[in-house]
Formats: structure tokens, C-alpha cells, sequence
């Protein structure tokens, strides 16, 4: 009674399960199938259950047998069998033994490769989409990045910011100016991913860190051959490799006077001949230039070429100096401090009279002397808090070195005339970048003048520097 009760379960199990499944004998003659065996192949048991698989593989109706392929190698195996109903199943074969170990019936397992392949389509699909998703997100995540890198907290950042997102939608060539070390390479890291070629390179150069004889390859390129050293299949130049996409030239105002005639007909033409060759190569950027010089300057002494620099400021944008945006100061510090908790694992706070000494020093190294302050003290003071002295001890932040604005004027001068209190200020102002600067070569630059015209200044009022 209880083996007939068990022997129903089975058949129960047998007859509702989600997989097709076929009983055979040892000659192959198909003794069993289930339901779901006619919904996987579309083959009725009555046309099947009786026969020999011999005579559906002659007939056509399936093309291969795997309960002979079992009772040939006498082991479990697994075949994918067509129909000619046009399905495609995986068929697993396992044999059944009697006492003796003689195979009596073969049970075998169907399940729908269709439906497997569309499934499998399906998670393709599904896998692309996340993929598509997922690229998206990270090119959403880097333009976000890039307005975080930013920190605009003063109207003119914001002024700036705004400018460079209108300038992003269009291909013009854009011109950015500012001191040494305000941001320039964030503003175009920010017209570069808001433009339509955000997925195209960014190529970056330094005009003044080349020597000229290598800039003009690096540049445009050469020909096999076109000097000793060069390679035997040649070199695209940077404007090949950023096709598509921006090229930026910074420190422009750096660029040799013979490669400035060559950087004008690119942007008249938009084409480049590699050294060496002669046939013109049609090019595609966009061409973002930044200078911490004064080009008016530099074109009115002959250094750089006038009509070259009215075809590079066709959209100007001008980054103030840090002393010029102090609402930005305090924003930086907090936006460094984060930075370094997260690089380093330190954890360091300003306190209120610090900050507000930051804040009122003029930062003749701008965002990235601040940058770099700001990292030096937290890594070198081991404490929490830092406070006015800690700063001191690493920067001299006193009255002649805080900003104007924030210093006493002077009384005029009785019987001084303007000309004689102008060259009294002149002389303050050289004296004190002098003293912070290590060479007149970079307190020139602090001050956008030449050189030359510094060493001038210095000689009408006695004063002595080594030049470097």
C-alpha cells in the first residue's frame, strides 16, 4: 500500500514537472513522456510513446538520439537535439541499472534551448543597457567633478564659471588669461567636458617647457626622416591626436615667434603640414590658449604677433587673482582640507583668527599657493586645530605682507607731488615682491612686467638683487 502511494507521488512529480521528461527501454523504444515533454518539442505522446527512436531520427521528426548515445557508451550524457517542429533542446541522458548493472531504461532530461537563448538574449541586452547606464553616469559624474573642482563662492568666480558654460556650447577658439596659479587648467577641464567633444581627448601642452626645435614636431608632427633621430614611420603632432576633441596650449605667450606664424594659418586654415612633409592634413579641434602674460604687452614690444593674438582672443576669459576673489579663500581652505582628510586620513581644523589671516593675505602664489600652505601645515602640525602661530611659523603673514585694502592708507606727503608719491608706492610695492619672491625673474611675473623693465626699476631706486 505505501509503495503504491510512493510509486503515484513519483508519477505525480513526474507528470507536473516544469522540465521535459522521456522514458525509455534498452532498445530505445520510448516507453513514457510528460506534458511539459509536448509543450518543449510540440510532439504529441501519442505519435511518440510506443516507438523506436530509431524510426523518428529516419522519419526526420528528431535529428539525433542521446538515450542511443547512452546505451552505446554506457554513461551519462547530454546532446542539443533539433525537432522538426523547429525547437532546439539540451537533452541529458542518464541510464538505469537493474542488479546485474545491465541498463534497463534510459530517463532523460529536456529543457528549451529557445527559451534559454532568449533568455540569454535578454540578460545581454539587460547587461549592454547597465553598461550604456553606467557610461553615462560616469560621464554625468566627471562633468559634475568638474564644477566641484571649481570652488566659486565670489561673484567673479561665479562670473567666470558662467562664462566658460556659455563658451562650452560653441567651437570658438578661447583665450584665458590670469596670473600663475589661479585655476586657468580648471576652466578648461570645465569647457572641455560641457562641450560636444567632451568624449574626445583633451590634449594638453606647454608652450614654455619645450625648446623650440622639439615644440614644432611635438606640434605638427614629421615625416620619416625628417631629421636624425626621428622615427622611420613618422609621428602625428598633437593636433592629429586630439581630432575631435580640444587641444590646449598654455602659456602661450611663451610660443616661439616662428611657430606663431605657423599656429596662425592652423586656425586660419584649420590644416597642418608635418615637418618634412608637404602635404597639408586637415585638422578638426578645438584650440583653448591660456598665458599667464600680458599679450597686450608682449605685442606692443614686437614679442608676440598682433594678428595671431586677435585670432586667439575671439572669446576672452579673464580669471582673477585669489587677493581679488577673497570670498573664495575661506571655501578653499574647507575644499583642501577635505582633500587631504580623504588622500592622507589627517583630519585638521583653522581656527577663526587663522582663517581669517588667509583670508587677508594677498596670495601673490594664488589658489595654488594656498593649495599648497594649506597641505604643508596640516601634514607638518601634529593637532587638531590650527591657529594663528602655526601659520606664522610656516608663512610670514604680517601687515607688509596682508593686502592693501587691509592696510592703513599713508598720509599724504606735504609738498610731495603725485608723480614724486606714485614712485614712493612704486617703490614699496618692488621692495616687497622682491622680498617674496626668490628671484626678479619670478617677482617680474608676479608683477606682470618684464624682466627687464623690473631690473630698470630697481636700478632708479638703488636697489640690489641676484638675478635668476
Amino acid at each position: 500500500m505505501a509503495y503504491d502511494f510512493v510509486l503515484d507521488e513519483l508519477t505525480q512529480i513526474i507528470h507536473y514537472s516544469f522540465d521535459g521528461i522521456v522514458i525509455c527501454d534498452a532498445d530505445g523504444v520510448i516507453l513514457f513522456q510528460n506534458p511539459a515533454y509536448e509543450q518543449l518539442t510540440g510532439l504529441r505522446a501519442q505519435d511518440c510513446v510506443g516507438r523506436n527512436l530509431q524510426e523518428l531520427i529516419d522519419e526526420g521528426v528528431i535529428d539525433k538520439s542521446v538515450t542511443f548515445r547512452v546505451l552505446r557508451e554506457k554513461k551519462p550524457m547530454t546532446i542539443i537535439q533539433n525537432f522538426i517542429t523547429g525547437k532546439k533542446v539540451l537533452v541529458s541522458g542518464v541510464p538505469i541499472r537493474d542488479a546485474s548493472g545491465e541498463i534497463k531504461k534510459v530517463v532523460c532530461n529536456i529543457r528549451d534551448l529557445t527559451t534559454l537563448n532568449q533568455l540569454e538574449k535578454e540578460i545581454l541586452e539587460l547587461e549592454e543597457q547597465n553598461q550604456r547606464v553606467n557610461r553615462e553616469l560616469e560621464e554625468l559624474k566627471e562633468k559634475q567633478d568638474a564644477r566641484k573642482a571649481i570652488v566659486a563662492h565670489d561673484p567673479k568666480t561665479k562670473e567666470v564659471m558662467e562664462r566658460a558654460m556659455r563658451v562650452a556650447q560653441v567651437n570658438s577658439v578661447v583665450l584665458i588669461q590670469g596670473e600663475s596659479g589661479v585655476g586657468k587648467e580648471g576652466i578648461v577641464n570645465l569647457i572641455h567636458q560641457y562641450s560636444n567633444r567632451s568624449d574626445k581627448p583633451l590634449v594638453r601642452i606647454n608652450c614654455g617647457a619645450i625648446p623650440e626645435q622639439l615644440l614644432e614636431s611635438e606640434l605638427f608632427g614629421y615625416e620619416s626622416g625628417s631629421f636624425t633621430g626621428a622615427s622611420k614611420t613618422g609621428k602625428p603632432g598633437l593636433f592629429e591626436i586630439a581630432s575631435a576633441g580640444t587641444l590646449f596650449l598654455d602659456e602661450i605667450g611663451d610660443m616661439p615667434q616662428q611657430l606663431q606664424v605657423k599656429l596662425l594659418r592652423v586656425l586660419q586654415e584649420y590644416e597642418i603640414t608635418r615637418v618634412g612633409g608637404v602635404k597639408p592634413v586637415k585638422i578638426d579641434v578645438r584650440i583653448i590658449a591660456a598665458t599667464n602674460r600680458n599679450l597686450d604687452e608682449l605685442v606692443a614690444q614686437g614679442k608676440f604677433r598682433e594678428d595671431l593674438y586677435y585670432r586667439l582672443n575671439i572669446i576672452p576669459i579673464v580669471v582673477p587673482p585669489l587677493r581679488e576673489r577673497r570670498d573664495d579663500i575661506i571655501p578653499l581652505v574647507y575644499h583642501f582640507l577635505r582633500n587631504i582628510k580623504h588622500t592622507y586620513g589627517v583630519n585638521r581644523m583653522f581656527s577663526r583668527d587663522a582663517l581669517e589671516s588667509l583670508r587677508e593675505y594677498d596670495w601673490p602664489g594664488n589658489v595654488r599657493e594656498l593649495q599648497n600652505l594649506v597641505e604643508r601645515i596640516s601634514l607638518m602640525i601634529n593637532k587638531p586645530l590650527i591657529n594663528l602661530q602655526d601659520i606664522e611659523s610656516e608663512v610670514k603673514i604680517g601687515p607688509a605682507r596682508r593686502s592693501a585694502s587691509h592696510r592703513p592708507p599713508q598720509t599724504v606727503q606735504q609738498g610731495q607731488s603725485l608723480k614724486e608719491q606714485l614712485e614712493e608706492w612704486e617703490r614699496v610695492i618692488i621692495r616687497q615682491s622682491l622680498s617674496q619672491f626668490p628671484s626678479v625673474r619670478q617677482a617680474a611675473k608676479a608683477l606682470q612686467i618684464d624682466q627687464s623693465t623690473l631690473i630698470r626699476k630697481m636700478q632708479k631706486y638703488r636697489m640690489k638683487r641676484e638675478v635668476m
